[in-house]
């Protein structure tokens, strides 16, 4: 929620205006981004991110900018790896694309797995 005083980009924004900020939007924008859709981490090798440009969700030392949530998430996933390598699964026939138009988004079937395949 917006703090007192919060002015974005001009525009003044009331005590508790909910803000959402779109991470996979700014990191794939076109206007700032040669290929943003292409993997290409040497990319900063040639110039490095400026300000307000890249928006890294968990990288960097520990005190810098991290995810609240990753202390957990990272110990459910340490659990849940060792379980889920267990198994035996297939991926059935799915439509895996994710639309973009809707936030949070997901795969537009979800991700099925039959489990015993």
């Amino acid at each position: 929620l917006a703090p007192d005083g919060l002015v974005l980009d001009g525009e003044r924004l009331p005590r508790g205006t909910m803000l959402l900020l779109d991470v996979f939007g700014q990191n794939h924008d076109p206007a700032l981004w040669e290929e943003p859709y292409r993997f290409d981490p040497e990319r900063f090798l040639r110039a490095g991110p400026h300000r307000d440009e890249l928006i890294p969700q968990g990288g960097g030392p520990r005190e810098g900018h991290r995810c609240p949530g990753e202390d957990i998430t990272v110990a459910v996933l340490s659990v849940l790896a060792r379980e889920l390598a267990r198994l035996d699964f297939a991926v059935p026939d799915q439509d895996l694309r994710i639309p973009l138009n809707r936030i949070p988004t997901r795969p537009r079937s979800g991700v099925r797995l039959v489990v015993g395949a």
